[in-house]
C-alpha cells in the first residue's frame, strides 16, 4: 500500500474555438491533500464538482494541467496511468460477457503473463475474500449486480495495487444492494489495509465509509476532516446543507441586543449561550444564517410552529413545518401524529446550533 500526496491540482479544460475568451474551463482547482497510507478517503460533492476529475488525474486517466502528484515520495505526475500501480474500479462494472467470472479476475494478470499457480492464488484469494468462489464458473450475465460489482472489485484486488481508485461504483444497484456493498466495502479495506481513494455523490456512502471526507464544490476543496467533524462542525454553509440526511435547516435574518433573532416572518429568543457568543464576536445586528439539523430540536418549547406534513420513519418522525415562512424540518423520536396546520413548540440545542456569515457564508466560529 502507498502514501498518496496531491500538491496544489488544477485541471482546465481547453476552451472551444470562439468560447469562453479562449481561457478554457477550470474543473478542479487547487486541490491538496496527503493521504496516509491505508487510508480510506471519500470525495463527496453534487455533479460536477470536479471529484471525478480529480480522480482520473490521480489515475493517469486525465492529464493534469498544474500541480504535481506523488506516490510513496515518488512523483507519478507524468507517468502514463499503466506504470502508477493503482488499479480503478468504475461505476459499470466493465466486465467481459464472453468470459467466465474466473477468467474476467484473472484477465490483468494473464496479459502481464504471470505463471498459471500465481494466477490461480491471486484470483482464489479475491474470490475468497468477496465470498465468490462458487461463482468462478458463471459468465456476468448469470450474476446480480451486487455480484458483478464484487467481481470488478476482485480484478481490482488480483493487481495488488499501490493505491484503489473507486469511481461511484455502488450508482447503478438499488437502495439495498448498495447499503450491502457499503458493509462488504468497509469489512474488504479492514481485511486488506489498503489506501483507498473513493469517488461519490451519496453523502450517506461518504459518513459511513470515509477515514476522512473531501468536500467539493464548483472544482474548489470546501472541507477536508472526519466523517464527525464535517457532520457537527461545517466549515460553511455549503457543507452544512450538503451533508446530512435530511439536511440542516437554514434561516436567514439578524440577532439584536436583547438576544432575539430577526427574521422577515419570525422572531424568537436564541439561547444565551449563542448570544454571548455573537456578542462576543461582534455579529450582533449584522446580517446572518442560523442553521440547526432537524434531530437538534427539542418538543416542548418556545418557538412556535405550524405543521404541514409528516413522514413517519418507525424509530423518529420528520415534521415538516413553517417556522414564520422558513420551511423547517424536525426530526423528534417515536411515532407522533400532528394534524395539518397545528402547532409545535420547539427548542434548539444550544449546543449544537450552527452560525454564518450571511455574506461570505462562513462558519461563525
Amino acid at each position: 500500500m502507498a502514501q498518496v500526496r496531491l500538491d496544489h491540482l488544477k485541471k482546465i479544460y481547453p476552451a472551444e474555438k470562439g468560447t469562453d475568451g479562449g481561457k478554457g474551463v477550470l474543473a478542479v482547482e487547487d486541490f491538496n491533500i496527503d493521504i496516509e497510507d491505508g487510508e480510506f478517503i471519500v470525495l463527496v460533492g453534487p455533479s460536477g464538482c470536479g471529484k471525478s476529475t480529480t480522480l482520473r488525474m490521480i489515475a493517469g486517466l486525465e492529464e493534469i494541467s498544474e500541480g504535481h502528484a506523488y506516490v510513496d515520495g515518488k512523483e507519478v505526475t507524468n507517468l502514463a496511468a499503466k506504470d502508477r500501480d493503482m488499479a480503478m474500479v468504475f461505476q459499470n462494472y466493465a466486465l467481459y460477457a464472453h468470459m467466465t467470472i474466473y477468467q474476467n479476475m484473472a484477465f490483468s494478470l494473464v496479459l502481464r503473463k504471470e505463471k498459471k499457480e500465481v494466477i490461480h492464488e491471486k484470483v482464489m484469494y479475491a474470490a475468497k475474500v468477496l465470498d465468490l468462489v462458487s461463482q468462478l464458473n458463471k459468465k456476468p450475465a448469470a450474476l446480480s449486480g451486487g455480484q458483478r460489482q464484487r467481481v470488478a472489485v476482485g480484478r481490482a484486488i488480483v493487481r495488488n495495487p499501490k493505491v484503489f481508485l473507486f469511481d461511484e461504483p455502488l450508482s447503478n444497484l438499488d437502495a439495498k444492494l448498495r447499503s450491502s456493498m457499503r458493509r462488504e466495502l468497509k469489512l474488504l479495506h479492514r481485511k486488506l489495509h489498503s489506501t483507498i481513494i473513493y469517488v461519490t455523490h451519496d453523502q450517506i456512502e461518504a459518513l459511513t465509509l470515509a477515514n476522512r471526507i473531501v468536500v467539493m464544490s464548483m472544482g474548489k476543496v470546501q472541507q477536508i476532516d472526519t466523517p464527525l467533524k464535517i457532520y457537527s462542525d461545517p466549515n460553511n454553509l455549503f457543507v452544512a446543507g450538503f451533508i446530512g440526511n435530511p439536511p440542516m435547516n437554514f434561516i436567514k435574518g439578524y440577532v439584536d441586543e436583547k438576544g432575539i433573532f430577526i427574521n422577515e416572518t419570525c422572531q424568537f429568543k436564541i439561547p444565551n449561550e449563542s448570544f454571548d457568543f455573537l456578542k462576543q464576536k461582534n455579529y450582533l445586528n449584522k446580517e446572518l444564517v442560523l442553521g440547526f439539523r432537524p434531530e437538534h430540536c427539542m418538543e416542548n418549547g418556545h418557538i412556535p410552529c405550524r405543521v404541514d406534513l409528516l413522514e413517519h420513519l418507525g424509530q423518529a418522525t420528520l415534521i415538516h413545518c413553517y417556522l414564520g415562512e422558513n420551511k423547517i424540518i424536525v426530526k423528534l423520536p417515536g411515532w407522533l401524529d400532528y394534524e395539518h396546520d397545528s402547532n409545535i413548540n420547539i427548542d434548539l440545542n444550544s449546543k449544537l446550533i450552527c452560525f454564518f456569515d450571511g455574506i461570505t457564508e462562513d462558519r461563525i466560529r
